[in-house]
């Protein structure tokens, strides 16, 4: 028994053993596994502040197209480039290659140089788990996209030109290529945000666990965001100085919520040493509505108004008032509120109307301010290029009537905000003033202006900037809003403000070159213009002109030299300063 027991043993071992040499010697009976990654690439978006790369993988070489910004065209169906359709409603179309969306099953974020890169990926697994992956995202290329409050999106967000808002819970990336997205009170966005070319808007109480990149105000980290947003009460500082109110200095305190839920307030505050006046501004103004943008708000002030604050502002006016004895602006006093409605149906366009009602006062110009340079040079006297007689009849007018007037304005703006002449870009201004006895104002007119920009870039180097403004009026136009032309910023060359009327028109021309590698451009530049002091132009409303040249230092430091081509026998060259771009 014992010996049978021993035999069994042994062939026991005697077979593990020889199973175990076998799998030792034989290793090309099992093979090793290797994971496959399950996402594939489709196609990756690339994009800075100038241009848009399109990267798509192929063999044997990836194919990549570059777009350039500056040609960007967003309509409602597409998004496309010199008018070659690369994104419609189906997908993109790029380098020979078409990639539908339905094909996306995720979105994959990160950054180069502090710029985006976007990645679209699909997955090569079996057609039900991929059928459930897309399920879960929320893809609409051309439409508007809300998430309710009560909503869940177990995937991402995507839409290419339009507008996206989160009210509720995503639980990976939202983007819109060139749309604005905005994510509301409450809201949580568990991936990244993203707008290549449009804006993004985050409330304070907003949860957003990845980074938001704007591509109208540049990348910011979330800590860095919210840090911003906390910083909700601002107080700021200021002063002027020009020939009526002399030095006069501001304090501002304003409060803006960043979620939109309580109206933005200010209070503004100063006094004006030379006219012995208090100046002060206070309002509110309520958003409604995110998209389109909706607001009401209104003012209660009293403010040294002048009506030519479309030639320079008031900083670059002081500027010059206090260096060189040069004020290039016409004021009067106006105390009293307004109210408007503003409206914003796209991302480039602005529509504000509303009633204002001012009691104006007139005040003298100081001609013997301090200064730096001048010499025994005096300030002009308020209203100066009027002709004595209408001044003093423009200066009881002040005194005595009150204006009351309806006005509507439409703002369109393609323009870079840092630097104007980047691209192609259009900017228009249309302007529309109702004066009126049956709303409580002692004046009867009408009065408009449209004012259209064209930045066109010619090549890399090269820019051809042309302005056109009209402006007309019917009915009894007061001194302070008659027209005025000749001079800074308009027909250069030509006395500061030397002709004035009841209509006008205008034309600017600038041909730019910018020097490569330095801020340094060179323009050459051709005003024409025509204003006559009736309801229609005479032969006696001459059509003037002037050619001027100029170099600009940076976009925000220009010098002219121009001169009137009229015969006239004052027509010696004039030369001017600009510290900001105007056109």
């Amino acid at each position: 028994m014992r010996s049978k027991i021993v035999a069994v043993a042994l062939f026991s071992l005697l077979t593990v053993g020889s199973t175990r040499s076998r799998a030792a010697d034989e290793p090309s009976t099992y093979k090793e596994y290797t994971a496959v990654s399950e996402r594939q690439t489709l196609f990756k978006l690339l994009v800075d502040e100038r241009i848009m790369e399109v990267v798509i993988p192929g063999e044997p070489h990836e194919v990549t197209t570059t777009y350039y910004l500056s040609d960007l065209k967003v309509h409602n169906q597409s998004a496309e480039f010199e008018g070659a359709v690369v994104f419609d409603q189906y997908g993109l179309t790029a380098g020979g290659v078409t990639i539908a969306y339905d094909e996306i099953t995720d979105i994959r974020v990160s950054e180069r140089d502090r710029h985006p890169i976007v990645t679209f990926q699909t997955r090569d697994e079996d057609s039900r788990r991929v059928s459930r992956i897309r399920q879960g995202n929320l893809i609409e290329p051309n439409r508007k996209v809300v998430v309710d409050d009560d909503d869940f999106i177990r995937g991402f967000v995507f839409s290419v030109t339009g507008d996206i808002e989160i009210y509720g819970d995503v639980n990976k990336d939202v983007l819109s290529l060139f749309g604005d997205v905005f994510v509301g009170p409450d809201a949580v966005v568990r991936g990244d945000v993203v707008s290549l070319t449009g804006r993004v808007d985050v409330a304070k109480d907003a949860s957003v666990y990845g980074e938001v990149y704007s591509g109208k105000k540049g990348r910011t980290g979330r800590w860095h965001r919210f840090r911003r947003r906390d910083n909700e009460v601002r107080f700021d500082g200021s002063a002027s100085y020009n020939r009526v109110d002399g030095v006069a200095v501001q304090n501002k305190i304003a409060y803006s919520d960043s979620d939109s839920l309580l109206p933005n307030v200010w209070a503004q505050a100063g006094y004006a040493f030379e006219s012995s006046r208090w100046r002060f501004d206070l309002g509110l103004e309520q958003v409604i509505m995110h998209s389109p943008v909706l607001a009401a708000g209104g003012s209660f002030y009293r403010k040294l108004a002048s009506d030519d604050d479309w030639l320079l502002s008031d900083r670059e006016n002081t500027a010059f008032a206090v260096v060189a004895c040069e004020d290039f602006k016409d004021y009067y006093e106006a105390e009293g509120g307004s109210a408007w409605v503003l409206v914003k149906p796209i991302r480039d366009l602005t529509f504000k109307g509303g009633y204002t009602y001012e009691e104006t006062r007139w005040f003298d110009a100081q001609p013997n301010l301090w200064r730096v340079f001048g010499g025994d040079k005096k300030f002009r006297d308020n209203f100066s290029s009027v002709d004595p007689v209408l001044r003093e009849v423009g200066r009881m007018a002040i005194d005595s009537f009150d204006n009351a007037f309806i006005h509507l304005r439409l703002d369109y703006d393609t323009r870079d905000e840092d630097d104007p002449f980047d691209r192609s870009a259009w900017a228009a201004t249309g302007i529309l003033e109702w004066s009126h006895p049956d709303i409580s104002s002692d004046y009867d007119y009408r009065r408009y202006t449209v004012n259209v920009r064209r930045y066109q870039k010619l090549n890399r180097r090269i820019t051809l900037v042309t302005r056109g403004i009209v402006g007309g009026s019917d009915g009894d136009l007061p001194m302070h809003k008659l027209f005025y032309l000749g001079g800074l910023g308009t027909l250069h060359g030509y006395k500061h403000k030397e002709f004035m009327g009841r209509q006008f028109w205008m034309v600017n021309t600038e041909y730019r070159i910018d020097f490569p590698r330095s801020d340094l451009a060179a323009s050459l530049s051709w005003d024409v213009g025509q204003i006559s002091a009736d309801n229609g132009f005479g032969r006696e409303d001459e059509v003037r002109h002037s050619l001027g040249v100029s170099v600009y230092f940076g976009n925000d430091f220009k010098l002219t030299l121009a001169r009137r081509l009229d015969g006239a026998e004052d027509d010696d060259p004039k030369f001017y300063i600009r510290l900001a771009h105007v056109l």
